[in-house]
């Protein structure tokens, strides 16, 4: 489900693509040396701006690596040259780092006299996964997955200073959903792959493909015993527990403000339920990647299956005869309509018979023998176990002629009655005893017709069966009724 960004919650509306990318970021991506540009901006990257960023680069350092990268490969010469209009190679660099600097790749600014090259946070993080892609680096989740485990498991303990562990097990657990989606893309591109190819023999190197690169490396991580799937169901009980434990959530909300992952508590609140929401959500969805992950496996197993099936039944002697029959029907010299008798040995013309094509007589239905039925006597006493069974319950029932009932041994003659005066001398009369203290709740006409009940809610009546509020009813009389109808 969609959540409002910070700056939507906080009423600036901020473009969610293009106003965090420099406009004309890929402009030079659209030239005719685009490929080259391409590969001079990551070169660039891993060597200044990688794991090697140690130091401020100037300017002139960096431009003298340009003009090392293109001396070194001839075809970045012609083509910075074609693309920058200009006849002398010499003004590539400068040219080329100027294309960079106008794009918004690289930032430059001055410190002293010196002019220093920077990024963007945002193009710095946009570089690290392109060239990620470009590397085409391995993920395992296995042990990732696992320490995810007990740092979910640990943030109830002091969620006020783990809150940033909140927000690093939601980015773990999108980078988990990544890999499972990146497994299923694979498998479809090699399923695509086989199953366009004609070629019995380039579908099996295919699949050899698939085996090594797809199943050796990544589904075998996933359906071992020691998978990241199975810390699935203690991940998603935690987290629930976490989003129905208001304390908790307050506490990580107050945790987000303390340390810069939100402006506000509001925000806070937000952005913490939709961390747990988010991690919640793909583990309990990964159960279904992995069946698509299976579906896919076995579609390419049934076809590798069903090619190597068919590559048996295609010998030699049958290739044999249909160039044979080939050549002979080519030699003809008659209409496309024509009927042509071609003599060929494409059939066997021998037909050899065998055990296998002997008719097999059907077997026979075997009939059941009949059998009496068997009567079973049932014992006298289970009925009699029926029968009290079924007094009980109707001497325990509460019905309104019962209820009205005792109240008329207990009124006798009188016309109100305290609830300490009612005789209670079986659980019969407990019973109906609470019937009498909620007759104005029995949704019986009769009895209220009869009867009125009036609590006293100060007073406890304490007997034997049980205790509850004093009450007293009293008998409707007839002017009564006539004042109540009146």
């Amino acid at each position: 489900m969609y959540e409002a960004s910070e700056s939507e919650q906080d009423g600036t509306i901020k473009d969610t693509l293009f106003g965090h990318l420099p406009p004309s970021l890929f402009g030079i991506l659209a030239s005719a040396a685009k490929r080259d540009y391409a590969r001079l901006i990551l070169w660039i990257y891993r060597e200044f701006f990688g794991e090697n960023y140690a130091k401020p680069v100037r300017k002139d350092e960096l431009v003298a690596f340009i003009a090392v990268q293109i001396d070194r490969l001839s075809d970045l010469v012609e083509d910075f040259a074609a693309d920058a209009a200009n006849a002398d190679a010499s003004q590539n660099p400068n040219n080329v780092y100027l294309r960079l600097k106008q794009a918004g790749w690289l930032v430059e600014h001055r410190r002293g006299y010196v002019q220093m090259v920077d990024l963007e946070a945002s193009v710095s993080m946009l570089l690290e996964t392109l060239s990620a892609i470009e590397e085409g680096e391995a993920v395992h989740f296995g042990g990732t997955i696992a320490a995810l485990e007990s740092v979910i498991e640990g943030l109830g303990d002091n969620p006020l200073d783990k809150a940033s562990s909140l927000a690093d097990s939601a980015a773990r657990a999108r980078r988990f959903q990544q890999h499972l989606s990146a497994i299923i893309g694979n498998l479809r591109a090699h399923e695509q792959r086989i199953v366009a190819d004609p070629q019995p023999t380039r579908i099996l190197a295919s699949f050899f493909q698939f085996v090594e690169e797809v199943l050796i490396s990544d589904y075998r991580a996933i359906k071992t015993t020691n998978n990241p799937f199975r810390h699935r169901n203690r991940i998603i009980q935690i987290i629930s527990d976490y989003e129905h434990d208001n304390e908790i959530v307050a506490a990580f909300a107050e945790g987000y403000v303390a340390q810069g992952l939100a402006s506000s508590y509001e925000i806070a609140i937000s952005k913490v339920r939709q961390h747990l929401g988010q991690v919640k959500r793909i583990f309990d969805a990964a159960e279904e990647r992995l069946d698509d992950i299976d579906a896919f496996r076995s579609r390419l197993e049934q076809r590798i299956a069903r090619t190597i099936s068919y590559m048996n039944e295609i010998d030699g002697s049958t290739l044999v005869r249909l160039t044979h029959l080939l050549r002979d029907v080519g030699a003809t010299d008659l209409d496309w309509d024509a009927p042509l008798p071609v003599p060929s040995d494409l059939a066997d013309p021998v037909r050899h018979w065998g055990p296998g094509n002997l008719a097999s007589p059907s077997s026979r239905r075997v009939t059941a023998t009949p059998t009496s039925v068997q009567k079973t006597q049932i014992d006298p006493a289970l009925y009699a176990y029926d029968r009290a069974q079924q007094a009980y319950l109707v001497r325990l029932s509460v019905t309104p002629d019962k209820i009205a009932g005792y109240i008329e041994r207990n009124l006798g003659s009188a016309a109100e009655l305290h609830a300490r005066d009612f005789v209670v001398e079986t659980p019969e009369d407990a019973l109906l005893l609470q019937g009498v203290r909620q007759l104005d709740m029995f949704g019986s006409k009769e009895l209220l017709r009869r009867f009125r009940v009036s609590h006293d809610h100060d007073t406890l009546v304490d007997t034997d069966w049980s205790a509850f509020s004093a009450f007293s009813v009293f008998r409707n009389l007839p002017e009564n009724l006539e004042i109540d109808h009146g």
